[in-house]
């Protein structure tokens, strides 16, 4: 998303850990100026601002991050990019 959103940047919303697991809920907001690359193909820059929700799973291994995953609501992007119908 950062070529897409080069502006974007996350709140983090709530925080929960347990074991050696921590989630973050966080809200990405930038606005779409670049080319976004997805794997049905570009959505060309269309100006418009955008609020997405997401989450963010880290795996620790001791004092390191072993795994990290990352998941956002991309329909909720693409409906505010105009790329999908609302």
């Amino acid at each position: 998303m950062e070529a897409g959103v080069p502006d974007a940047a996350g709140t983090v919303t709530g925080a929960f850990s347990t074991g050696d697991t921590a989630a973050l809920e966080v809200t990405w907001k930038g606005t779409h100026t670049g080319p976004l690359t997805t794997a049905e193909g570009t959505i060309p820059a269309s100006g418009k601002r955008q609020e997405t929700p997401a989450a963010i799973l880290y795996t620790f291994e001791g004092d390191k991050i072993k795994e990290r995953r990352h998941y956002f609501d991309s329909l909720t992007l693409l409906k505010q990019i105009g790329a999908q119908p609302k």
